[in-house]
């Protein structure tokens, strides 16, 4: 349910936000798919900081409902990067990641992105898939040396420009 739901460039503003968002979304979505330690020591060495950092630029899309942030995305468009997409639990499966994402996936073909990769939590797997991600292997990130997390590299090809109408020529027609 997307409804009153926008999307903006996110500021300095939001930091500590965007690492609520992210802190709760991890706490809330990922048990069951990764282990209490796992999880745990994700949320504790997250920080209100890591967000929005000058030396890394990068596109940092919020979702708003109302006057409440209530998710938010992270892309390298150079690079095609996704690296980070979270929705506060309570609006998980009511679009807003979706809105976000197909936001992000312009920027990223705009900016000549000859594809979208990412490294997929165990449980937004399905979530990517849907949206015409394709598996690519496991992967790891490493957290602490006692603790790395499993994860699917994942990747999308841009999209085909749609083809004129005048490019069309010599090739059957038939309406609906």
């Amino acid at each position: 349910m997307t409804r009153g739901l926008s999307l903006r460039v996110a500021t300095e503003a939001d930091r500590r936000a965007l690492w609520r968002i992210h802190s709760d979304s991890v706490s809330a979505l990922c048990q069951g798919a990764y282990s209490s330690q796992e999880v745990r020591t994700w949320v504790e060495l997250l920080r209100p900081d890591g967000y929005l950092r000058p030396e890394q630029p990068r596109t940092v899309l919020v979702a708003e409902r109302g006057r409440n942030l209530v998710g938010f995305g992270q892309l390298d468009p150079l690079l095609g990067e996704l690296e980070a997409l979270y929705v506060s639990p309570e609006e998980a499966g009511q679009g807003v990641g979706s809105s976000l994402l197909s936001a992000l996936e312009v920027v990223a073909w705009q900016a000549g992105a000859p594809m979208m990769c990412l490294d997929a939590s165990l449980n937004a797997e399905a979530f990517y898939r849907a949206r015409g991600y394709v598996r690519l292997h496991r992967a790891h990130r490493i957290l602490t040396p006692e603790v790395q997390l499993a994860c699917v590299r994942m990747r999308k090809q841009r999209p085909a420009p749609p083809r004129l109408l005048s490019e069309r020529r010599g090739e059957a027609f038939s309406s609906p």
